[in-house]
């Protein structure tokens, strides 16, 4: 295979990691906190090659996956479990697997046992790190906007932990709008000016018209790649088929 075609089929190697970001942005759009995701790529130069005429060639590498970290809609729902954030600021949650991740869906319940969880079963940690138990039978809760709980009878029940991430926007996607890091460790840290909204919800972030005009514009670069290295293919067999057979 000669050098135009190796570089054909790491363009499309790109865009098909591309595509399947934007694909994963579109699918989440109506996920309550979501965060949008797009990969960056760089050019890894390499100097001599199989064809006489090319000295060096660049070839597509990805490089990292970032999330847009830009605030969805936030809208009423007057449901008092329903979380947002407003401005910065996460919440921490402990999956089936045991792995803590961030994320900022506050669409909450409260399990028969009284676990809060969000929508996807995760347990939701307070301030210390450890998962939120409330009495189930609790007629009503207040949210303060520090994350302090409390009941009808005015005692306080815990307090939802609410954290600062400053490397965050390279962390990879879990699930949903979990986010967890590369290395699988994560710090906790309080944030300094925590602020929830009670009875509110967070969009996602995601763009949905944006996201799908992005998305066949990289479908149609993706078939160009793949149409270039196979003329170049081709055009090898070609010349190796009117060289004979011994060429």
């Amino acid at each position: 295979m000669e050098n135009t075609a190796y570089v054909a089929l790491s363009r499309a190697a790109m865009l098909e990691r591309a595509t399947d970001v934007t694909a994963n942005n579109i699918a989440n759009a109506n996920t309550i906190g979501f965060r949008a995701a797009a990969p960056l790529f760089e050019s890894l130069m390499v100097r001599g090659g199989m064809d006489g005429d090319l000295t060096s060639m660049a070839y597509s590498i990805e490089t990292a996956t970032v999330s847009d970290l830009s605030s969805g809609g936030v809208f009423r729902t007057g449901n008092p479990l329903d979380l947002a954030l407003p401005g910065q600021g996460w919440l921490a949650y402990l999956t089936p697997e045991g792995q803590t991740a961030l994320g900022r869906d506050g669409q909450l319940t409260l399990t028969d046992q009284g676990d809060l969880v969000n929508a996807g079963g995760d347990l939701v940690l307070d301030l210390g790190g450890a998962p939120i138990t409330l009495p189930p039978d609790e007629a009503s809760l207040t949210i303060a906007p520090d994350g302090t709980i409390t009941g009808d009878d005015g005692a306080v029940l815990g307090q939802i932990g609410i954290f600062e991430q400053p490397g965050i926007a390279g962390w990879q996607h879990l699930r949903g709008s979990l986010l967890v890091p590369r290395d699988g460790i994560v710090t906790l840290m309080p944030a300094l000016e925590p602020r929830l909204l009670q009875g509110h919800l967070e969009q996602s972030n995601v763009n949905p018209i944006e996201q799908m005009t992005l998305l066949i514009s990289q479908q149609r670069a993706y078939e160009r790649s793949m149409n270039m290295a196979n003329i170049s293919d081709d055009l090898r067999k070609q010349t190796l088929s009117r060289l004979g057979p011994n060429a």
